[in-house]
């Protein structure tokens, strides 16, 4: 609860107020500057009539004003425009502490004495609790006004603090349907994509393939591949992470070589940092990643004893750049990797998909892919 007899102390009012995660937290609500709602105006409604005041608000505060998503009594032009400046604002001293706020008489209470509020809109006895987001930021207060001195009750404390928890809940049941909606989206628009790119794969693969069982065992390959990049994606998909459904590189790569490392056939190192693909880019990448590990152990780096493998990545301002070096290949092992179904997938993959580039090269038995892709490809 906090005192009424305390002193405002503004730089630190102001650092919660201007609380980056604060402020995102409010914005993520998206409550702001929106229609009044029944859901809310209930809770107002509700608040005056229980507590017998002429004004209740729903008044969430950002760095430089509060909003009054519900209003009840409220008149003249903070009534018009929904919301004031915080020189008119109690309600911030809510947000600045976390905690209740009880006013009896504004004109002697040495926190909001010279609060504009007073004079302009009447406002004389105040109290208001704290609306919190499900992550636990302060996002404004619900409160109950009266324009003459009033001495609050711990049951009218007890009732505005049921009030509050009742709009925090219908503002946490909002933010999950909007994760949801986000999440449903964005399966949506990857299924679309892999029937589309499963399509293509088999009309290419049919193609180059006489022999049903070899065309079965490259598609199966292929779709494997799709099964891991699916696997790493699931996961944060289920977790409900703000929507964001991103995919380690490293562990991407990792999957993809795991039947590989530790064996006799060939020697593994992975170097670069840690970046995040979105989930768009890491399914075609994914491809793209599997096709050159199949060449790898057809005809390079995953194909003798004594032959290995370094793949290392690294970001600038505009992109990702992986590069892929087989050492101990020879001309002649790289002459079956020319032309085909494979290398017209890593075209369709790198280039048209993700909007990037692909350069290989063979020099003193080390054979050197290079992939460099938009940065777009990575999440924010």
């Amino acid at each position: 609860m906090t005192d009424t007899n305390q002193t405002a102390q503004d730089p630190a009012m102001a650092r919660a107020l201007n609380d980056t995660a604060r402020l995102s937290a409010l914005e993520g609500a998206g409550v702001l500057d929106t229609e009044q709602e029944e859901a809310f105006d209930r809770a107002t409604r509700l608040a005056a009539q229980i507590i017998g005041t002429p004004v209740s608000l729903l008044s969430f505060v950002d760095d430089t004003r509060q909003f009054f998503k519900s209003q009840q009594g409220l008149t003249g032009w903070a009534a018009e425009e929904r919301g004031t400046p915080l020189s008119h604002s109690f309600c911030q001293h809510v947000v600045d502490t976390d905690a209740p706020l009880r006013v009896r008489d504004a004109r002697n209470d040495p926190l909001v004495r010279d609060n504009m509020a007073i004079n302009d809109l009447n406002v004389i006895a105040y109290l208001g609790v704290p609306v919190h987001a499900s992550n636990g930021a302060v996002l404004g207060s619900f409160c109950a006004i009266d324009n003459q001195p009033r001495d609050w009750t711990e049951a009218e404390l007890a009732s505005l603090h049921d009030l509050a928890a009742m709009v925090e809940t219908e503002l946490s049941l909002r933010e999950t349907a909007r994760a949801r909606e986000v999440v449903v989206h964005e399966l949506n628009h990857r299924v679309k994509n892999l029937f589309t790119l499963v399509g293509g794969m088999i009309r290419m693969e049919s193609r180059g393939h006489d022999e049903v069982d070899a065309f079965a065992k490259s598609l199966d390959g292929r779709l494997r591949a799709l099964n891991d990049a699916h696997g790493l994606i699931l996961p944060v998909v289920q977790s409900g992470r703000g929507g964001k459904t991103g995919v380690d590189l490293a562990a991407l790569t990792e999957k993809l070589l795991a039947p590989y490392s530790g064996t006799t056939s060939g020697h593994l190192s992975l170097d670069g940092p840690q970046v995040t693909l979105r989930a768009e880019a890491a399914v075609p990448l994914t491809l793209a990643l599997h096709e050159m590990v199949t060449n790898a152990v057809k005809y390079g780096g995953l194909s003798a004893k004594d032959s290995r493998i370094a793949i290392t990545w690294h970001v600038t301002d505009e992109a990702l750049q992986l590069d892929w070096e087989e050492h101990g290949v020879s001309e002649a092992d790289r002459s079956d990797d020319t032309s085909g179904f494979g290398s017209r997938l890593l075209t369709m993959t790198i280039e048209r998909q993700l909007g990037g580039e692909r350069r290989a090269e063979l020099d003193a038995g080390t054979y050197a892919q290079r992939i460099t892709l938009p940065r777009t490809v990575l999440e924010d």
